[in-house]
């Protein structure tokens, strides 16, 4: 799992070296809820998924074509349909799911977004609170695909459940 761990933290690492490297903005932090250049849409994301509403996340995305990929769990949705299946089984098995976006970086037609997400798995005798990177292909102010990256290894060792199978 130290292996696995490492590629999605230099994944993760790359993705944001390449937005700041690549001649994107830096924009400032999450906490400026739209303001000092932050894409509106890291304020909008966040507040979606804060929100418990699947539809709320889904509503985020164009009508016809977008994609949701959760690179950690290696699952993708098509659709804004998948798209609200994915956050209501996220916010079904996570309890007190939740994300804070800490930074974000934009440039063309791409949006970067670093956060942290937290909750608590069904069955898990401790929450979690894990880094995470999203990369958001925009049309306007909608979200064509979105894909997710933090460390699933991270996740079950935080839970209190077993994350090393390997020793």
């Amino acid at each position: 799992m130290a292996i696995r761990r490492s590629v999605t933290t230099t994944i993760a690492a790359s993705v944001l070296g390449i937005a700041a490297l690549g001649g994107l903005a830096a924009c400032g932090s999450g906490d400026d809820n739209g303001s000092k250049g932050t894409p509106e849409i890291a304020a909008k994301w966040d507040a979606a998924w804060n929100n418990a509403d699947p539809k709320a996340v889904s509503e985020l995305f164009v009508k016809d074509g977008a994609r949701y990929t959760d690179h950690a769990f290696q699952k993708t949705s098509n659709g804004t349909d998948g798209v609200t299946a994915w956050a209501a089984r996220t916010h079904q098995y996570v309890h007190n799911a939740g994300l804070k976006v800490t930074n974000s970086f934009a440039g063309g037609d791409q949006v970067t977004l670093q956060w942290t997400f937290t909750g608590q798995m069904e069955g898990a005798p401790k929450p979690f609170s894990v880094p995470a990177v999203a990369v958001l292909k925009m049309q306007g102010d909608k979200i064509v695909s979105d894909d997710d990256y933090y460390s699933v290894a991270d996740i079950l060792k935080q839970s209190g459940l077993p994350a090393n199978m390997f020793g």
